[in-house]
């Protein structure tokens, strides 16, 4: 799909193929364990995450939404976006959900503010539901040329609308500022209030999250 050479590793971003599930499972659950401000803040593992979230992984890399990015001199995967219809709710862990209630309440909070300025159909909005870069490779643009792919497989599938849940400041630099994404619904971290308790008022940095979107 792409290749570009970025301080000399050779990154080929492509679409997602099956034979990448495994190293992009685990690539996507340890860079959330250890960066989310969201999972930090839960005090999320990460073999709880992983039971949690492997069924839910699988069904959105089945709608062929997804890229990939692989260093073409190691044939490593280094960075993935997972990618899945806004209107797609994949079932979740029931015997886990309670551990992540505050979190998934968050997301449909974000969700519903969104829905009260816009509509969309089946096969209208693409959301990027997770992006990871490997430690190697962070900070060289491969976010940003994901993202740039993922829109390109969208609209070659019919898809008007590119989303983001964006919770980290530099997705929101690169999404905001870059892409030059619209900014459709916010909550303040300090602000949202869950069974009585603000479970995520310690996260500082950003100080909300955001709900982007962009035309394809």
């Amino acid at each position: 799909m792409r290749r570009q050479q970025v301080n000399g590793m050779k990154i080929n971003v492509h679409a997602f193929e099956q034979e990448h599930l495994e190293s992009a499972f685990d690539l996507a659950t340890r860079v959330f364990v250890a960066s989310s401000t969201l999972h930090r803040a839960l005090g999320i593992e990460l073999n709880e995450y992983q039971d949690y979230l492997r069924r839910p992984f699988e069904k959105m890399v089945e709608e062929g939404l997804s890229v990939a990015a692989t260093d073409l001199r190691s044939n490593k995967l280094v960075g993935c976006l997972i990618v899945t219809d806004f209107t797609s709710l994949p079932t979740k862990n029931p015997a886990l959900a309670q551990r992540f209630a505050p979190m998934l309440a968050l997301t449909a909070e974000l969700c519903r503010r969104y829905e009260l300025k816009r509509k969309v159909s089946v096969g209208d909005a693409a959301l990027v539901d997770m992006g990871a870069v490997s430690a190697e490779a962070i900070g060289q643009g491969i976010y940003q040329q994901m993202r740039n792919a993922a829109h390109e497989v969208a609209r070659n599938k019919g898809y008007k609308i590119a989303l983001g849940e964006l919770s980290s400041a530099a997705t929101q630099r690169v999404v905001l500022n870059k892409l030059m994404h619209s900014k459709m619904a916010e909550i303040q971290f300090a602000d949202f209030q869950f069974s009585g308790e603000y479970p995520f008022s310690a996260i500082k940095e950003p100080p909300s999250i955001i709900l982007s979107e962009g035309a394809l």
